[in-house]
């Protein structure tokens, strides 16, 4: 089985090993959620529900976040400011409070799932806080938040084609939504549907047809995603993706497999990789600061159908080790393909250095 490690989900049957490894991984998860089809839509929904009750002087936004996320707030709200915050230092001790007030709201970003954020547990006295923990879903700072708000997009972390969820962590949600029918989000549900059918397809079979099929309607799945501008109750068959999944918890055999690497990589010049202690990143992360080993790297591991993730290109970070790769190492994967994966990286080390 070609697995491809580090590409984009396919489709799981209840009969896969790699179904039983994560459903063998079950987490108490007891916050009421308010499901949405995207993380695009949960933001938007929470940023209309607050603002519709109280008079917000600015939107926070962190400098590094995903650019569709971005267009999407600045679209629909006209009072956004941007911080600065390096999302590769999560010891940094970062501190909103010395630039916003109790009439601002701010986004925090849980960077990979090693960020946490101290700040003070009266909201009478902060800004209000909706923390995205989209790419650290599970973790213990997600599962024990203090923020005001909580938004995941679950489908960063399972097979499945759409799904979001919003939760309150001191509070009971009552669900926000608009009235109406998103059709760009009915067809994005489809497109992605038939893409990860397909990939189950390369995946299981080797068939190449395939693959190009699962490419195609990822990229109209995508595409109608950022085309969508609503906040409305998902359809049910979304619904009931998530609650499938999401009581899943994918980041224990993440952190066997991260172990494993972590033993095994050389010490390299190149690239630094990206960790905390007591905490289980989104993947293997790994930050470069020369453009060219960063490309070299990408090109040599993709001929071993190893395929590293560029997260969040489009931001501009003034800073010199921004080139920054994620490599999924979930559980679709084995030790066997861990030790592929080291030993490839190992390969491109040594070839670097002589």
């Amino acid at each position: 089985m070609d697995k491809n490690i580090g590409s984009s989900f396919y489709k799981l049957k209840k009969e896969d090993k790699e179904f039983e490894v994560l459903s063998n991984h079950k987490v108490h998860f007891t916050h009421h959620v308010t499901h949405y089809y995207s993380g695009r839509n949960a933001i938007y929904a929470l940023l209309e529900e607050i603002t519709s009750t109280k008079s917000i002087r600015t939107i926070w936004l962190p400098n590094y976040y995903c650019h569709n996320v971005k267009n999407s707030i600045t679209k629909n709200f006209e009072i956004i400011k941007f911080y600065e915050i390096n999302p590769f230092e999560p010891d940094s001790g970062f501190n909103f409070e010395n630039f916003t007030s109790v009439n601002d709201i701010i986004i925090l970003n849980n960077y990979w799932g090693l960020y946490d954020y101290n700040y003070s547990d009266n909201p009478k006295t902060r800004a209000i806080v909706i923390e995205d923990h989209s790419h650290g879903w599970l973790s213990k700072q997600c599962i024990h938040s203090k923020a005001d708000y909580c938004i995941a997009s679950i489908r960063k972390a399972y097979p499945i084609p759409l799904g979001a969820i919003t939760w309150r962590p001191k509070l009971k949600k009552i669900a926000f939504y608009e009235n109406g029918q998103d059709v760009a989000m009915e067809k994005a549900y489809e497109y992605l549907k038939a893409s990860l059918s397909s990939k189950r397809n390369f995946i299981k079979t080797n068939v190449t047809d395939s693959a190009k099929k699962h490419l195609a309607y990822l990229a109209k799945g995508e595409n109608c995603i950022t085309e969508s501008n609503s906040y409305v109750l998902p359809k049910s068959k979304v619904i009931d993706d998530i609650n499938k999944y999401m009581f899943f918890d994918p980041n224990e055999i993440k952190q066997i497999n991260l172990d494993f690497l972590y033993n095994k990589l050389q010490e390299t010049k190149a690239f630094k990789v990206i960790r905390r202690n007591g905490f289980t990143s989104f993947g293997l992360l790994l930050l470069f600061n020369n453009l060219e080993d960063f490309t070299d790297f990408k090109t040599y591991l993709i001929k071993q159908n190893i395929f590293p993730a560029n997260l969040w290109p489009s931001n501009n970070l003034d800073l010199e080790w921004k080139y920054f790769y994620n490599i999924h190492v979930d559980f679709r994967y084995t030790i066997d393909d861990m030790a592929f994966l080291a030993e490839t990286i190992n390969n491109w080390i040594y070839k670097k250095q002589n």
